[in-house]
């Protein structure tokens, strides 16, 4: 799996339609939104990774979050929000490069953003040996909030199909 960084216009555009949507724009730079793709519905849909909080400790793995957590050691570095998965046009996302990496985030000093690129690496690391099972997640979350938009699953996801409408219509 690899990196992607989304359109900051993009992710504004989405907005307007669906407050679900993560906001990025942090002063000059966007935080560093990154996340994986996975193809749903015919679409690239971009899912959102997030810095490991307290709380998702106590949570378990369900078909809308998935914790990228140690086998070995059990240690939470991070999770991924398929609540908040988005579809993105190809003109709209960029693979990111981790020789590209202070074009879309600022770090106080080498030892910062070397630290960050680790904690990529190990994540994707991670992620390589759960994909099939990311996808089928995707897919199938997908497939029940379509079927059933007003479950209580559905509320806590973004609007797929207006989303993926919008995302049609978008023209940078």
């Amino acid at each position: 799996m690899d990196w992607y960084v989304v359109d900051k216009d993009y992710i504004k555009y989405l907005i307007q339609f669906d407050s679900r949507v993560g906001y990025v724009e942090y002063g000059e730079k966007l935080k560093l939104h990154v996340g994986i793709l996975l193809i749903v519905h015919g679409c690239n849909y971009y899912v959102p990774i997030s810095s490991a909080k307290q709380k998702h400790l106590h949570m378990s793995n369900s078909l809308d979050f998935h914790k990228l957590q140690d086998a070995d050691t059990g240690f939470l570095y991070a999770v991924l929000n398929l609540n908040n998965m988005i579809p993105v046009p190809d003109s709209c996302i960029t693979q990111l490069k981790y020789n590209q990496i202070e074009q879309f985030r600022s770090f106080s000093s080498e030892k910062e953003k070397n630290d960050y690129i680790y904690l990529l690496q190990k994540e994707k690391a991670i992620m390589d040996g759960i994909q099939s099972a990311l996808q089928r997640k995707a897919e199938k979350l997908y497939e029940k909030c379509r079927r059933m938009p007003e479950s209580s699953l559905a509320s806590r996801c973004c609007n797929f199909v207006l989303l993926e409408e919008k995302s049609c219509a978008y023209v940078k």
